[in-house]
């Protein structure tokens, strides 16, 4: 399994490029260049590489190994999504592996892994994508035994199956989720800015399918086929059709759709591309639906009607055990080489420790 470069992954977290980086540490570009190359050694530099980006000063000790993923870095529009966040989605997954999973470990003993693998036959079309996305999302409610109805809390039920589950703080879109595996192990990244819990809920679940049918995926795979069979298992690992179908609305009516959503915890734009998917609706339906929910402004913000966010149990009881101690959240994570910032981009349940 290769490497990354901890000044390469720290400038790719500040969001800079080489020459920015050596403008900051009084170097050249090329002197940049070599150090993340190998060849030149970094240690030595460590004070203003992490005063020049953001980063805790022991995060460049010398005996830190930072792994590159063994499954691609699964995340939406990866082809139009910018290179700087690109980076900043290998840092965070690298970052996870080194520093933020090892500093809760020591804390709160993970749960072993339990993600079935489960890799579906490429799909020639996006429906029958989504569809075998659903099959999968059946086959693993089937493997874990917990029925054909609404799930409570999918954070709470992904963290028991050993996902370890982290954040990002980020405005861009290309970044609402992204899954990977590191040495066995699984990996979600979700967005704390992501303002609809039911929204967070589909995205877990959405990462949660690319852990179980593609854990080999390569990294110039078919994206638009591989996302729409994460959407079918997100909707279908959600809202099991079968049960589901004997609820939904002949017509997408907003005021049944609302009751649907408060029940099954899931976003009505969401149940519209569910029964649309499964022949429920026509086409001409599932259109004026989503026509409607622009008009709305759903596209954009919030749907109405506010359920109970998921929330991970795992860093809730981090804080509470670090606290137990007698210890400070912000210096145990200094040690792992973890600053403040990271601290609250990675771990949200810390931010109220650290103001």
């Amino acid at each position: 399994m290769g490497k990354e470069h901890p000044v390469a992954l720290a400038r790719g977290y500040a969001g800079i490029t080489q020459t920015e980086l050596a403008q900051k540490i009084d170097r050249t570009q090329s002197f940049v260049a070599r150090m993340e190359r190998g060849e030149m050694d970094y240690v030595p530099f460590a004070l203003s590489l992490s005063n020049a980006t953001g980063m805790a000063l022991s995060f460049f000790r010398p005996d830190q190994t930072f792994l590159l993923p063994q499954s691609a870095i699964t995340f939406r529009k990866r082809k139009a999504c910018p290179a700087p966040i690109r980076h900043r989605a290998d840092f965070f997954a690298a970052s996870a592996h080194a520093l933020a999973a090892p500093l809760v470990g020591n804390f709160i003993r993970y749960p072993t892994p339990d993600i079935p693998n489960i890799p579906i036959d490429p799909p020639t079309d996006i429906h029958a994508a989504r569809i075998a996305g659903g099959q999968a999302a059946k086959k693993l409610r089937e493997e874990w035994g917990i029925g054909w109805g609404p799930i409570t809390d999918v954070i709470r039920l992904i963290e028991s199956k050993g996902v370890k589950l982290f954040y990002v703080r980020e405005s861009a879109e290309h970044l609402d989720g992204f899954a990977f595996w590191t040495a066995g192990t699984p990996y979600i990244f979700l967005n704390q800015l992501t303002e609809d819990p039911a929204r967070v809920r589909l995205d877990a679940c959405h990462e949660l399918g690319h852990l179980v049918m593609h854990r080999e995926l390569e990294h110039d795979s078919s994206i638009d086929l591989i996302e729409a069979m994460a959407h079918g298992f997100a909707a279908e690992f959600l809202a099991p059709w079968d049960t589901f179908k004997l609820e939904a609305p002949i017509i997408p009516d907003l005021n049944r759709l609302g009751k649907l959503r408060a029940r099954w915890r899931i976003s009505m734009q969401a149940m519209v591309m569910h029964m649309y998917a499964h022949g429920a609706i026509s086409h001409t339906a599932y259109t004026n639906a989503f026509k409607r929910f622009s008009i709305l402004g759903y596209r954009r913000r919030p749907e109405p009607g506010w359920i109970n966010p998921d929330k991970s149990v795992v860093h809730a009881k981090f804080v509470e055990q670090v606290e137990a101690k007698g210890l400070s959240v912000s210096s145990v994570a200094e040690q792992h080489g973890i600053s403040d910032r990271l601290l609250g981009d990675m771990i949200p349940a810390t931010t109220e420790v650290l103001l």
